[in-house]
């Protein structure tokens, strides 16, 4: 490995195993350093007080390939079994046709909607998460009663870094680009916030209840990582950049 290199002010590049892999600094109040690549991208966080990241990154070569080569996997494994030149609503490929006016059909799985245009795209948004709220509420419903808990607000945000949370006024905040999941992910994500509600920690009791609702959850979190860096790389930072606030 190459000691990093500046490509520009904003982001840096280390050579592993002659392939070029962008990275970005991010200085924070922490006591330790740490990598992360929950948006897809390599994130190195250091404490103020650190100089530069070039040891971390020594340190922790092995993990960062194998870490890469992991998404860059699960990203093919998804590309490979969809066409790639469209739009994902509930697991199902959308053909978008550039066109003046904005009209989904669902039936057909055709979107008519000039991406250029930011009034459409803010309409195709609220669309959208009017959709995602539909799959939503009656899963809530169903979770909240059988696990015998209540549950405050439901939100739809642009979550960088996962899926869905729970907060501790029994808020459920949920991504927006969970539209692009099958149905049965979003399901199972709803089950796993609903049941935060009555178990905040990922304890053995809490995967316990889990695997009595889905039995396949393991292949359930393993599909949902492999779906996470997908739309990472591929709708919201590349084909739909337009979509970067929900």
């Amino acid at each position: 490995m190459k000691r990093p290199s500046k490509d520009s002010k904003n982001s840096k590049v280390i050579r592993m195993n002659g392939t070029d892999l962008p990275y970005e600094v991010a200085r924070r109040d922490v006591r330790y350093p740490r990598l992360e690549f929950k948006t897809g991208g390599l994130l190195a966080i250091l404490p103020k007080s650190w100089k530069d990241e070039t040891h971390l990154l020594e340190r922790k070569m092995d993990w960062i390939w194998r870490k890469h080569e992991e998404i860059r996997k699960a990203i093919d494994k998804i590309k490979n079994q969809k066409n790639s030149q469209g739009l994902f609503i509930m697991g199902d490929f959308f053909e978008i046709h550039e066109d003046g006016s904005l009209k989904i059909d669902f039936d057909e799985k055709r979107i008519k909607c000039n991406l250029g245009d930011r009034n459409q795209l803010r309409r195709l948004i609220a669309i959208l998460k009017k959709k995602l709220l539909d799959e939503l509420d009656p899963a809530i419903e169903n979770y909240s009663k059988k696990f015998g808990v209540e549950f405050n607000k439901i939100l739809i945000k642009n979550q960088r870094t996962k899926w869905a949370s729970c907060s501790s006024k029994g808020n459920l905040s949920f991504n927006f680009w969970l539209i692009c999941l099958p149905k049965e992910l979003i399901r199972y994500v709803v089950c796993h916030e609903v049941l935060h509600l009555r178990k905040k920690h990922h304890d053995k009791t809490f995967w316990e209840e889990m695997g009595r609702e889905f039995e396949n959850y393991k292949e359930m979190e393993k599909r949902l990582f492999e779906y996470w860096f997908f739309v990472q790389e591929y709708f919201r930072s590349t084909f739909l950049a337009g979509f970067t606030k929900v």
